[in-house]
Formats: C-alpha cells, sequence, structure tokens
C-alpha cells in the first residue's frame, strides 16, 4: 500500500501536456473534471484549439475520454520537477548504453593507436622508432604513463642529426616533430662558451645541458643576444664551462608581393616561403588590398629558427 502511494506521487511529479482540437471546450472540461481529473495550465488559442496538462498518471484516461467524445488529442510534451527521473527510468538501457559509451571514450582516448613523424627531421623516422621501442613507447602504450617532454628530451639525446623534438597527443596519435640540424652537431671541444641569436624572434624551446639560461621560454630576443652563457655557479662560486644547449625561436617576417591580377594569395605565399632559406615554416598568413592601381598581397610568416651549441 505504501509502495502504490510512493508511486502515485511520483507519477504526479510528472505532467503531460496536450493539444486538444474541437468544438465546444468548455464542455471538453466540464466532462473531464467531472470523472476527477485534475487540469493545469488551461490555454485557449481558440474557440476551437486548446493546450492543457494532467497528471501523468491521469494521462491514459485523459486521452482515452478526449477520443471516445471525438476531440483531436496530441501528446505535445512531458514537464515537472519528476520527469527527468521519469525520463532515465523509462530509458534505462539508453543511460546504460551512453554510460559505457563515455567509459570506453575516456579509457580509449588515453591510448597511441598511432606514432606520426612531422618536420624536416623525419627523414630520422626509423630511428626515431626505435628508441620509441627501447624505451616502451608504441602502439596501444597509454599517454598517461608518458612524460611527453622527457620523451622529446631523450629522442633529441639519442639523435645527433636532430636539432629540435617535440612530442605531442594528437587525440589517439603520437605526432613526434623533428626538426633536422642545419649542420652536424659538433662534439665537445670545450671551446664553445656562448650560443647567440642571429635573428629576432620568440623563444619557443630551451634546453639547456651545461651553462646558464639567459632568457626563458616565451622571451623576445634580438639578433646578436647570448641566449646561453657559459658558466656556472658552484658553492656561491662562478665558473666558466663550455655551453651544451639547443635553442628554438620563433620568427615572424612580413612579404609583400605586387601584382595586376586578383587570386594571387597562393603565389604570393610561395613567394613568401621561398624567401625563408633556413627554418621551418610554422604558419603563413596571406591578405590582399588593392591600392586602385594593383594587388598588394602581404604574407605574414611564421617559422622556426633552430640553434644549438656543442
Amino acid at each position: 500500500m505504501r509502495k502504490n502511494l510512493q508511486d502515485r506521487k511520483r507519477e504526479q511529479s510528472v505532467k503531460t501536456v496536450f493539444e486538444i482540437k474541437g468544438l465546444n471546450l468548455d464542455r471538453f472540461i466540464n466532462v473531464v473534471q467531472r470523472k476527477g481529473i485534475a487540469l493545469y495550465d488551461i490555454k485557449k488559442f481558440s474557440i476551437k484549439r486548446m493546450q492543457l496538462t494532467v497528471n501523468l498518471a491521469d494521462s491514459e484516461i485523459f486521452f482515452a475520454i478526449a477520443k471516445e467524445l471525438c476531440y483531436n488529442i496530441k501528446k505535445v510534451r512531458y514537464k515537472g520537477a519528476g520527469y527527468p527521473f521519469y525520463y532515465l527510468l523509462k530509458n534505462f538501457g539508453l543511460v546504460i548504453g551512453c554510460a559505457i559509451f563515455i567509459a570506453v571514450s575516456v579509457v580509449f582516448n588515453d591510448v597511441i593507436v598511432q606514432t606520426t613523424f612531422v618536420g624536416s627531421g623525419k627523414i630520422y623516422s626509423r630511428e626515431v622508432s626505435e628508441y620509441l621501442n627501447s624505451v616502451g613507447v608504441g602502439a596501444y602504450s597509454r599517454f598517461s604513463s608518458i612524460d611527453l617532454k622527457s620523451l622529446g628530451e631523450g629522442i633529441l639525446k639519442s639523435n645527433e642529426h636532430l636539432s629540435f623534438v617535440s612530442a605531442k597527443k594528437k587525440g589517439n596519435r603520437l605526432e613526434i616533430q623533428l626538426v633536422l640540424s642545419n649542420e652536424k652537431v659538433q662534439t665537445l671541444s670545450g671551446n664553445v662558451y656562448q650560443l647567440k641569436t642571429e635573428v629576432d624572434g620568440v623563444i619557443e624551446k630551451i634546453k639547456v645541458y651545461r651553462g646558464t639560461a639567459l632568457f626563458s621560454e616565451g622571451d623576445c630576443v634580438k639578433k646578436g643576444d647570448v641566449l646561453v652563457d657559459g658558466y656556472a655557479v658552484v658553492k656561491e662560486q662562478t665558473v666558466q664551462i663550455n655551453v651544451l644547449a639547443t635553442v628554438s625561436v620563433i620568427v615572424e617576417k612580413e612579404f609583400f608581393y605586387h601584382s595586376a591580377k586578383p587570386n594571387q594569395e597562393s603565389i604570393a605565399s610561395a613567394f613568401a616561403e621561398e624567401q625563408v632559406l633556413d627554418g621551418t615554416i610554422v604558419s603563413s598568413l596571406t591578405t590582399c588590398v588593392n591600392d586602385g592601381k594593383e594587388y598588394v598581397y602581404k604574407t605574414v610568416l611564421k617559422y622556426r629558427q633552430v640553434y644549438f651549441a656543442g
């Protein structure tokens, strides 16, 4: 008995909204109310059309009365404080399916399905793959068990032909960016005491194995600035040491291309990229302005310049 009362209260907290069409709507309302059905939110839109709300528990008998009296009836929606719980109860299978899907997605998102290599140094992808296998990183490894920053540093140390390495998660792909050295990295000779930049730009990455960094990632630098200096502080004393470091700088430059023709953005972009003889293109954006005489295309290039010392 108590359970039936609880079920009845739960159903009364959920209501059904109906649309009724027909003649003499007041007569219909009186008939329904005489049968003990509570009506809420009665809204008459015309003499032949109205909308009203009944308790979910009364919905079936209400629907039957309307049909018996030859009124057109249409269920519009459910509402009420208990509707969310009612929906979950009626769609329990869907809820379980969604929960399983979310759980699988969370787990699967942490799994490496594929490793890809990008950048000028991808010609050494086989050697890098061997290194990844040696440290236990491969298909079906978990991203959560890998320190991507340390992984990039390890790859860089393992291959003297590379000057910059980064490891990133791209969906279920492990993307390894490899930048080829402009020249073979020197062996430690004890005579490299400074690492300088030859361009203006913003420091993207800085890795110092020996020496002292004078700038941090995100700092703006000017051509000729010393990025890493050959000294270290040991027991409160400054001692001179050789530098072993690699620094990547993002350079931004503008290039202009003049033409009598419109829609030459791709040509202007290619022209700008040809001017970058040393570096890896990061982004390219070309805009066009017609000054009345010709089309002026401006391409803003961002490219990566990598410096190393050792």
